[in-house]
């Protein structure tokens, strides 16, 4: 019983970091934060009647993701901590999850420990772990398909491959009703295990049937969403493609692999110690490099700060910039750098003592196809210009998988304790944006419950846009958002509006024709019509500057009918 407990601390430990965070960072706030204001009402609704029902924003089927957020409300009563308490538990699960299947690959457990505390702690996750997004979700489902078809493949019996291939596929089926581009697990994980399996014709055979079925499943579940009621379908081929979107494409895959390297830079610059230790000038070079791509992008944040808010970045803003995008680069060219010298003979990269049970081609079969077919339904939103760094979040730790297991057989066998110290940093930065996250939700919360006590009903209000779209869905039953199809006839063009400018920060007027603002909340004193004599609300962040306020101001026009 101690064996097994000892063998199980160190997930255990990256288990409980998400809710060390959560305590830390008190995430609480009756307002929603991205686009899980529709999910929540929607887990709302369910819990009340039983059924499921979209509001004409979700592009995901959400699924089980509604039933588990349902369950909280039932236990706890509505409200926005309870629905986002069950997101919590799933990043709970998937830390756990994440580090036994790094082990299960061929990774000790030291390193695998600091790779998932660099997935866990990062600052795309992390936040996520606190919203009912269904992102976190969606890397659930795939992590735990990836270790079933890990196990799979080294079970000592037929009847235990079967077993875990089944259960692969059920997972991933049932998984997929979350966010959709989970079934690639069935789609291509779990065949790509059937391959590594296919000397096994038991296994192979009854593995094919149970993909079949799972198949099948997904395509029911397609069937059975693209005929809800409020519904969002998406296509797979985009509706039309220009030298704007080419250009799309270019800014976003920019983006993307600069979000993803950076995510990576606790363990890449591990690698600059390995690169020291066999040339010393290729270090001083890249740095230099690196310097020069710091400043590049200091330089592109200035221009972007500029043109958006009309002013420059400030001495804290330069400094953060040109350290991060600095060490992405110093670490990814260290990284490329290491490797080319062993090939010539100079080894500077001391191998594993202990063999994997996996091989790489193994890993290239089983993680290769998956990635490449996660990549290409990327294109779609990519084409459209739609850059979320969340999206990226299943390739995250599939490059952790792939990085740390380098650095483990060809640099050292454990990762040195800068890694762990850098991964503290990033968590050090992690948890005080989340905090200042909430901490302004709460402040739209108490500028809006403000104007309410004065007697302002709230469709004379505009505030955030989740605000205002939980407004809508309150007021008419959905947001009026163009790509409805079901029923017909929904979506109504809205009127054109003589909005003046800055008076609509988040663009969303359009989908929410219910709302006659008179109101508007608001971190800038003399938007639109300027004060409407309301006090402000004043907040405290951890980061500087420390008091912040959300104001009220008019609309110089009125909406009102």
């Amino acid at each position: 019983m101690q064996a097994n407990l000892k063998t199980y601390l160190p997930a255990l430990l990256c288990a409980g970091t998400p809710v060390i965070c959560f305590l830390i960072v008190r995430p609480y706030a009756e307002i929603g934060v991205d686009d899980e204001w529709s999910y929540i009402k929607s887990a709302q609704v369910l819990a009340q009647t039983g059924h499921i029902v979209y509001n004409g924003f979700a592009t995901t089927m959400l699924g089980w993701q509604l039933y588990f957020g349902a369950l909280f409300i039932k236990l706890f009563g509505f409200s926005f901590a309870a629905v986002r308490l069950s997101a919590l538990i799933e990043a709970v699960a998937t830390a756990f999850l994440l580090e036994r299947t790094l082990v299960r690959a061929g990774i000790n457990e030291w390193n695998a420990t600091l790779a998932t505390l660099t997935f866990v702690l990062s600052p795309v996750y992390l936040p996520l772990t606190v919203t009912f997004m269904t992102d976190v979700s969606g890397v659930l489902c795939i992590v735990l398909c990836l270790y079933m078809c890990l196990r799979a493949l080294e079970a000592e019996s037929r009847r235990s491959a079967i077993l875990w291939i089944c259960l692969a596929v059920l997972v991933n089926a049932v998984g997929g009703t979350a966010r959709q581009i989970v079934w690639l697990g069935v789609l291509v994980m779990v065949p790509s295990t059937l391959w590594l399996l296919r000397r096994d014709r038991r296994v192979l055979v009854t593995g094919s049937l149970a993909c079949i079925a799972g198949i099948g499943f997904v395509f029911a579940a397609m069937h059975w969403f693209a005929r809800q009621p409020f519904s969002i379908p998406e296509s797979l081929v985009p509706s039309n493609i220009s030298l704007q979107s080419v250009n799309n494409v270019g800014h976003v895959v920019s983006g993307y692999c600069r979000s993803f390297v950076g995510w990576l830079i606790p363990v890449l610059l591990m690698f600059v110690g390995a690169l020291w230790n066999r040339s010393r000038r290729m270090v001083a070079v890249i740095a230099a490099a690196s310097l020069c791509y710091g400043l590049l992008i200091v330089a592109h944040q200035n221009e972007k700060s500029a043109a958006a808010y009309g002013a420059a970045l400030d001495i804290a803003s330069v400094g953060f910039y040109l350290l991060q995008a600095g060490a992405t680069a110093m670490g990814f060219l260290s990284f490329v750098f290491c490797f080319p010298g062993r090939a010539q003979g100079r080894p500077i990269l001391a191998p594993h003592q202990e063999d994997s049970s996996f091989s790489w081609q193994e890993l290239c079969i089983l993680l290769g196809p998956f990635t490449c077919a996660y990549m290409a339904l990327l294109m779609p939103r990519t084409i459209q210009g739609l850059y979320f760094e969340r999206y990226l979040l299943p390739l995250l730790t599939i490059g952790l998988l792939v990085l740390t297991r380098l650095y483990q057989e060809r640099v050292r066998a454990n990762l040195p304790v800068a890694c762990a110290v850098l991964i503290v940093l990033v968590g050090a930065f992690s948890c005080p944006a989340i905090h200042d996250a909430f901490a302004l939700r709460r402040g739209y919360e108490a500028a809006i419950d403000e104007l309410r006590s004065s007697g302002v009903p709230t469709t004379a209000i505009l505030g955030p846009w989740e605000f205002d779209g939980w407004t809508e869905v309150e007021k008419v039953g959905y947001v009026n958002d163009p790509g409805i199809r079901i029923p017909e006839g929904a979506y109504v063009p809205a009127p054109a509006r003589d909005i003046p400018p800055g008076c609509d920060p988040f663009g969303y007027m359009a989908w929410t024709p219910a709302i006659k603002p008179v109101y508007i909340v608001s971190k800038d004193p003399i938007r639109c019509g300027g004060p409407a004599g309301f006090p402000p609300v004043t907040y405290r962040t951890w980061l500087a500057p420390h008091n912040r306020s959300i104001y009220v101001v008019k609309l110089p026009v009125s909406f009102n009918d």
